[in-house]
């Protein structure tokens, strides 16, 4: 790195959390869907070109946004569920905090109206960074044969989840029910 670029990783960084922000307003205020390219440069300021240097596309946008939005409910989770001593209300704790942390926030909860809930599954189900945060609550809670079985398991909390932020069941302690009922003995126990 030259010494004239020493701030370009920081300025880059920058640049990426601002797009980021504006882009969540969109979605807060527009819905995901109808959000465009061109709505997210015009809200930052900057030309389609800028913009594309930071995102190559608005799948690569949203893909951002989705692994940002998951750091900071993987915050949340690990927050609330820290005392939780039993394996499996900790399971049910965080399942409950992240649904209650997307449907409390209106840019989140946008991703999943009857218009955006299959691309926001999609997004969910490929995302790395939802992968890696499930799998490694996981480790916490349940046992696995191998790492692979973990994953397995992660890759299936989050099409639970998904599936109950898609369609929800109807109150929380109903919500909270199905977990205890079918999530906890495949999750923890490994039997179902």
């Amino acid at each position: 790195m030259s010494s004239t670029d020493w701030l370009a990783a920081e300025r880059a960084d920058l640049a990426s959390r601002r797009i980021l922000d504006r882009a969540e307003e969109l979605f807060t205020a527009r819905g995901v869907s109808s959000v465009t390219m061109r709505d997210v440069a015009q809200a930052v300021g900057c030309s389609r070109a800028t913009l594309y240097r930071y995102f190559p596309g608005k799948t690569e946008l949203l893909a951002a946004y989705v692994d940002r939005a998951a750091g900071e409910l993987a915050e949340e989770i690990a927050r609330g569920t820290r005392t939780v001593a039993d394996p499996a209300e900790r399971l049910v704790a965080a399942v409950r905090t992240a649904l209650d942390g997307v449907r409390g926030n209106p840019a989140l909860a946008a991703w999943f109206t009857p218009e955006t809930a299959g691309p926001a599954t999609h997004l969910a189900l490929v995302s790395p960074a939802i992968e890696s945060i499930a799998t490694s609550f996981l480790g916490g809670v349940a046992p696995a044969s191998d790492e692979t079985d973990r994953t397995e398991r992660a890759r299936w909390l989050v099409r639970v989840i998904v599936s109950l932020l898609s369609d929800p069941a109807g109150s929380p302690d109903a919500e909270a029910d199905l977990l205890r009922r079918f999530v906890v003995p495949v999750i923890i126990t490994g039997t179902g």
